[in-house]
């Protein structure tokens, strides 16, 4: 999902619990004093005694949006990967497949392996058109940052050559912690 799209979610349920507060207020208002009424009562009372189709229409409505909402909603708590899961790699005489995740798993322990120094935090892979990109967060040692980031994608170049033909096309390295 993308920032706007939350922003826009976020909105919406600010909006809706806003006018869901001020209609608990309401409710209050019209249960502690018998002496207000409601603006709408023959509205309200053909609404709930005659049933149309209309009113069928609005229900399913409201049931479709609630559906909608809550699959939203479960899709925000669900962890989700940017790239690809699988990785083919072959041709027409044959064919195999690499995990994306077990490569990652791999090369961050071909980085802490061969960088003194470096830990590593999360490496994630992701494709961009023909080449891929590798988003590595890491603690680094306090020298030569911009040395080792150029070690780091040169190890990385190989080993993903050396994997089956994968070209880096570039490397964003977060450092998190300078040690």
């Amino acid at each position: 999902m993308t920032a706007g799209a939350r922003v826009v979610a976020v909105i919406a349920g600010l909006v809706g619990l806003l006018f869901a507060a001020a209609d608990l207020a309401r409710e209050a208002v019209l249960a502690g004093a018998r002496s207000v009424e409601w603006p709408f009562p023959d509205w309200w009372w053909q609404l709930t005694t005659n049933p149309t189709w209309a009113t069928a229409v609005a229900a399913v409505a409201a049931a479709a949006l609630t559906v909608a909402l809550i699959i939203l909603a479960v899709r925000q708590l669900r962890p989700r990967r940017r790239g690809p899961e699988l990785v083919e790699l072959g041709d027409a005489t044959g064919r195999a497949r690499l995990d994306v995740l077990a490569v990652e798993r791999a090369l961050r322990r071909r980085l802490e392996n061969d960088l003194p120094g470096v830990k590593t935090r999360a490496l994630e892979l992701s494709k961009r058109g023909d080449g891929w990109w590798v988003r590595l967060e890491a603690e680094l040692p306090a020298r030569d940052v911009l040395g080792l980031q150029a070690r780091a994608a040169a190890l990385l170049a190989a080993d993903l050559a050396g994997m089956g033909g994968l070209r880096l096309d570039g490397l964003d390295v977060v450092v998190t912690r300078l040690a």
